[in-house]
């Protein structure tokens, strides 16, 4: 009985060592870059007021899909046999183009249409990614963050100027991914992200029919991304 319950002791302990170990594959500094695309949608309202004319109100939303690239740099922590919580930040240099978005301004002035296009930038996000360790090889994560970007409008009608819009907006992004060793320092990652910034506001000028616009809108984000990473 003795020699059984030894035994038992022994492979519990190598078990418990190995399971370790698979989290030791993970742990530690790293960096990485990736590439995919970035789906950036504003869902909108907002009212008009024109000389002659009563208020009107309109809603609707705009959006574009871009391509897309980021640097990552983050710390994973073992916290358990096979988990670990890792802290990243990632960075997007470039711009997710947020599209056009056309409206007609109507009033016994006159009836014309007026658009406005932009792009969302300079995206960068800090995170929490609670990892759970599949194989000594391969582990999934979950990620939440709060992320920043900056905001640049635009007007496409010679005679309508924007005169004031937010031109910065921050969030919190959620989403899961994956992560492959192909060596013992370099690895794979597939993630898909879902960001939500808060309120965005514009206010318009129309020379033409003495009109003046406002409006507020809610960017979200959603990117699908695959990139390499080292880990030190």
């Amino acid at each position: 009985m003795n020699k059984i319950l030894k035994l038992s002791a022994i492979a519990l302990l190598a078990s418990s060592t190995s399971l370790m170990a698979q989290s030791k594959n993970f742990e530690g500094f790293s960096v990485g870059v990736s590439g995919g695309y970035a789906g950036v949608e504003i869902a909108a309202s907002g009212s008009n007021t024109q000389a002659g004319s009563t208020d009107h109100s309109s809603s609707g939303s705009f959006g574009k899909i871009t391509e897309s690239g980021s640097i990552d740099a983050g710390y994973s922590f073992a916290t358990g046999p096979n988990f670990l919580l890792g802290v990243t930040a990632n960075y997007t240099p470039g711009k997710a183009k947020i599209g056009t978005n056309s409206f007609t301004d109507n009033s016994t002035v006159g009836s014309q249409t007026d658009s406005i296009s932009g792009s969302i930038k300079n995206f960068y996000t800090i995170s929490l990614e609670p990892t759970y360790v599949l194989s000594p090889n391969s582990a999934i994560y979950a990620k939440i963050g709060y992320s920043h970007a900056d905001v640049e409008l635009s007007s496409g009608s010679a005679n309508v100027s924007i005169t004031s819009y937010s031109n910065k907006v921050e969030g919190w992004t959620y989403g899961i991914g994956s992560k492959n060793m192909l060596t013992n320092n370099l690895y794979l990652t597939i993630e898909g992200s879902v960001t939500d910034y808060d309120t965005i506001s514009v206010t318009t000028a129309d020379v033409t029919t003495a009109s003046g616009a406002s409006a507020t809108g809610n960017p979200k984000v959603v990117q699908a991304k695959i990139g390499l990473g080292y880990r030190f």
